[in-house]
């Protein structure tokens, strides 16, 4: 496997390219009576919403299932920040980095009247028409705790590149999944260092901090030199999560997961907004992907199935087909195509309900290790081969799809796209369920969801626990695979794990493992196995639903949703606290509640509402 593409844009570089991009994106905002209070996502002018980073911002939103309005700078002055209508404010970075001097007393007034603002990185560092910064330190270092943009003291040292750190109770405060905070090998112990697939240390970009003369704010996530990354700080009657890193840039360049993660925890966990499930029902799961490599797969397989391995799941498994492997000839392939044991097995899977897909090019290593952006010509018809032994065998067109060695130049993701495939599994976006992967700056497809591994630090599956220079071991391995349950159940959420079955013999200890924890969540309907076209199909519907909290004519809230499709599966998930209770005016819902949430969740038809029942007083969190 190949790790995601060298992050060499993690340098002050990249806000050129970012501010690049601009066109004539229209957004229009109306506050009325009936207006609910709905998050806004602050943008200078309206045409800055065809910049790839705004973009990068409403696209989260929108896969975390949150509402989020977007709003010009003149809007949100007209409108003086009003909170009865405004839940949170968001200033994203790089499409926000100027911001007029009425702008900036704006939010002060906003955030100390009870607002509630995300401020991340560089936006609002500049004023408009002024070079270089305004100030000895960013005008809105006062509502963030920390005093930062420090350029008339540092001049060149104004930024950092470097490791992002944290606690076990920010892990916990932030809900990061298991496996993302390294504690055994960090920088600085006790402290966890944030890791991804592939790289030895992750460095991100971020300004020099100095704590603040007031009131400091309480740091979440921070450099080992002791800048801070991530913090809450209480302002007036307010709260404003500071985040001194380029998020929506970031996901951009394939390393969305803070910016999934942050969102989600201002307009959750400050917020307590609602939220549409990225899972059908609400019940969070897995995705267990087996990657068929080679021909020593196949007793390996079989011996699974005997054990009944197979008689759990949907999993999805993606084979390369060809005769060969390693190089041309050499006979070590599958060779679905002559190989009737291997046909009849993926046929009794199917009948089974699990998935068969593609594992890339007909050989391999023969693909993964050579396959290029300059050689399309020789190694698409790789795919296509693939495409064709695979589906023959399925008597049906395969449409989930995995890259041979991580291996995927742009031309073979075309190529997916052009064949009518739903899904693909992705070495970059660590830590995402489900997503439009961006690609190199640029806007994702329209029609694949990417599938993104999930890293237990730098790493992703069995084989490479011993690699060099921080070796894992097999309990090591366990201990995230039983996490990992539990945090997609109590975050409702999908998440992928891959294995070669040749390593199901040695670590069929840990497997069992991972068996145990999902069979007992399951059996209290908190867990699902999912396969990625099942996922994929459901996102593609997931999409087509328009919904909001508004208010009736007697102030009452009401969840309204449409969709040009069906609603069926279709899940809100409103914290517990924020409601005493639910009654489905239109369409047809089930409601149910656990020790977290309230649930709701849709059946067949296009258009639910839902009246939601005041919290009591004396329970309803502000």
């Amino acid at each position: 496997m190949e790790p995601p593409r060298n992050r060499t844009w993690l340098r002050w570089a990249w806000l050129v390219a970012a501010l690049a991009l601009c066109g004539a994106w229209a957004a229009s905002y109306v506050l009325s009576s009936e207006a609910p209070r709905a998050m806004v996502l602050l943008l200078p002018q309206a045409r800055s919403g065809e910049l790839p980073v705004a973009q990068a911002w409403r696209d989260a939103a929108q896969e975390e299932g949150l509402s989020v309005t977007t709003m010009t700078d003149d809007e949100f002055m007209r409108f003086g920040g009003d909170r009865r209508h405004i839940a949170g404010v968001i200033l994203p970075d790089s499409v926000h980095r100027e911001a007029s001097d009425l702008l900036v007393n704006q939010l002060y007034d906003y955030v100390h009247g009870g607002g509630r603002l995300f401020l991340a990185f560089d936006a609002g560092v500049h004023a408009p028409n002024q070079v270089g910064y305004v100030g000895p330190d960013s005008r809105l270092s006062r509502l963030a705790g920390v005093r930062y943009a420090l350029y008339h003291d540092l001049r060149e040292q104004t930024f950092a590149d470097d490791r992002v750190l944290g606690s076990r109770a920010a892990e916990q405060h932030l809900g990061l999944q298991p496996g993302k905070l390294d504690f055994k090998h960090s920088a600085q112990p006790p402290l966890g260092e944030l890791t991804t697939y592939g790289y030895p240390r992750l460095h991100y970009p971020h300004f020099r901090t100095q704590p603040a003369s007031e009131a400091a704010a309480r740091v979440l996530l921070q450099s080992p030199a002791g800048d801070v990354m991530v913090s809450q700080h209480r302002f007036g009657d307010g709260e404003v999560l500071f985040v001194n890193l380029p998020l929506g840039y970031l996901k951009t360049r394939t390393d969305g997961h803070l910016l999934h993660r942050l969102l989600n925890h201002f307009a959750v966990g400050m917020l307590r907004q609602p939220r549409l499930a990225a899972v059908p029902q609400g019940v969070g799961g897995m995705v267990l992907n087996l990657h068929i490599d080679s021909n020593a797969a196949q007793r390996p397989l079989l011996q699974l199935e005997q054990e009944g391995w197979f008689d759990r799941g949907p999993y999805s498994l993606h084979l390369t087909a060809g005769p060969d492997t390693f190089v041309p000839g050499d006979h070590l392939g599958i060779d679905l195509d002559h190989n009737p044991d291997m046909v009849a097995f993926l046929r009794r899977q199917l009948a089974r309900g699990h998935e068969v897909g593609n594992h890339g090019g007909w050989g391999h290593n023969i693909f993964g290790n050579n396959a290029n952006d300059s050689n399309q010509a020789t190694y698409e018809p790789f795919l296509q081969l693939n495409h064709d032994s695979v589906s023959s065998a399925m008597q049906r067109p395969a449409r989930s799809y995995s890259a041979p060695m991580g291996n995927q130049p742009a031309w073979s993701t075309h190529w997916l796209e052009a064949q009518g495939f739903k899904a693909y599994y992705f070495t970059g976006d660590s830590g995402l369920g489900p997503t439009r992967a961006y690609f190199e700056g640029q806007r994702p497809t329209a029609r694949l969801w990417a599938f993104p591994v999930t890293n237990l630090y730098q790493i992703a599956t069995f084989e490479e626990l011993q690699q060099q220079p921080q070796p894992r071991s097999d309990e090591d391995m366990a201990h995230f695979l039983e996490g990992l349950p539990h945090h997609v159940a109590d975050a409702r959420v999908a998440r992928l794990f891959y294995f070669h079955p040749p390593a199901a013999a040695r670590y069929r200890h840990v497997l069992a493992r991972l068996d145990r924890q999902a069979q007992a969540l399951a059996d209290r309907q908190r867990f699902r196995w999912y396969t990625m076209e099942r996922l994929a199909d459901f996102m593609d519907q997931r999409e087509q639903v328009r919904w909001q909290v508004t208010l009736t004519d007697t102030g009452q809230r009401q969840l309204v949703a449409r969709s040009a499709a069906d609603l069926a599966e279709m899940s809100w998930i409103f914290p517990l606290e924020t409601a005493d209770g639910f009654e489905v005016v239109t369409g047809k819902a089930s409601v149910r509640r656990d020790a977290a949430d309230w649930v709701v969740t849709a059946g067949a038809g296009q258009t639910l509402v839902v009246h939601i029942h005041a919290a009591r007083t004396s329970t309803a969190r502000r």
